[in-house]
Formats: structure tokens, C-alpha cells, sequence
């Protein structure tokens, strides 16, 4: 079946967010995650305040969700993704206006779909509505080993930033039982990846 890329708002039919939390909780109880969420934390901690203030996009087949990506504006974004990025601004290792840019705070694919280019699309679905906000840099955080975002976003251009942040007395840790306790970050142009998504999918229509 065809994959269809759809973006959710509040009008968006139950099942959609129903299968959003059981895909989402799938992606990040596997490797190298292993967190453990109940429905309503995703609901609350995820689906909402994306939903509020920022952009989910669902990769479907028919109404099963099979991946997933949300962002939202920097400026709105976690405290502890705000403190390392300023700190590294001041450095000169993350030179982009917060104002300018949104974090992309998940992604996910479920373990039956991946490897099949659903996350490179979720990702273009992704940066083209950034720019349609009228901001042009995108960046995210991930996993400091073992993280399938870090080839996939360099792929398409992102830099990543040097050093690592300790999450080890994050919410992530102690409450979700994730088993990752470093983050790295990358950055990127959102008009940059999108031209090096279309030179990805030119090579695959081939």
C-alpha cells in the first residue's frame, strides 16, 4: 500500500493519534532507547503540545501511522535543548538566530517500514512547512551512539555540533528508563535538505 504523508491538526480523525502513540511508543522502546511511556504521556508530553504550537507529520497506510515526525519552534523548546545551543552560539558552534530556526523534536519509523526512505520523506514534509513559517534552519538532538537520525540527517546536509550533552538526570533517564544518557546535535538549512532529498529520490526513481 502506498505511503501518504498527512499533516495533523485538531480535526484529525482518533485513530490517527491513537496509532501515533502505539508507533511512538515502538520507536523509542527499541535500540538505543529502550524508554518506557504510557498512552497518556505521549498524549500529553508529545501529541498536545505539538498539536498547540507546532507541526506533526504522520507517514499513513490507510489509517495506520508507520512514522512519525514533529518539530516545533527553538524558541519553545525544551530549557536543556535552549541552554546547550546557547552555550555552543556563544561558541561559534551553532551560528543561527534561535528566532530563525525550529527543533526537530522526533522522529520515528516502525521497525516493520524502515530502511524503505520514510523517515528522509517525513523529514522533507518536515522542512517544508519550516520554511512556510518563514524560517530557514532546523536542528535536533539524538542519540550520542547507535542513532539511525545521525546518518540520515548528514546525508542531507546537517553539521553536527561538537561535543555532547549529558541527559543523565533528565526526565528521559529517570522516569523513562532510557537507557541513552547522551545527546548529540545537528543542524542544518531547510532549503539545502530539501534539494538533497530530491537528489536522494532522483537516484532511487532511477
Amino acid at each position: 500500500m502506498e505511503i501518504e504523508y498527512i499533516y495533523a491538526d485538531a480535526n484529525i480523525p482518533d485513530q490517527y493519534r491513537n496509532s501515533f502513540i502505539e508507533v511512538y511508543k515502538e520507536a523509542f522502546g527499541g535500540h538505543p532507547y529502550y524508554e518506557v511511556y504510557t498512552d497518556l504521556e505521549v498524549l500529553e508530553g508529545v501529541w498536545l503540545p505539538h498539536l498547540a504550537f507546532g507541526i506533526i507529520v504522520l507517514a499513513c497506510e490507510g489509517e495506520s501511522v508507520v512514522g512519525f515526525g514533529c518539530a516545533m519552534p527553538l524558541l519553545k523548546s525544551p530549557s536543556e535543548v535552549q541552554e546547550f545551543l546557547r552555550t555552543k552560539q556563544r561558541s561559534g558552534d551553532f551560528p543561527i538566530e534561535f528566532s530563525d530556526a525550529w527543533y526537530i523534536s522526533e522522529l520515528g519509523v516502525r521497525i516493520t517500514h524502515r530502511r524503505q526512505g520514510i523517515g528522509t520523506q517525513i523529514i522533507g514534509q518536515l522542512l517544508a512547512r519550516i520554511l512556510e513559517y518563514q524560517c530557514h534552519y532546523y536542528c535536533l538532538r539524538t542519540a550520542a551512539k547507535d542513532s539511525n537520525s545521525i546518518r540520515i540527517f548528514k546525508r542531507i546536509g546537517a553539521i553536527e555540533i561538537p561535543g555532547f550533552q549529558d541527559v543523565s538526570d533528565s526526565e528521559q533517564v529517570k522516569v523513562h528508563k532510557s537507557q541513552s544518557t547522551a545527546r548529540v546535535y545537528l543542524y542544518g538549512n531547510c532549503e539545502e535538505g530539501l534539494r538533497k532529498i530530491s537528489e536522494i529520490q532522483k537516484l532511487h526513481t532511477k
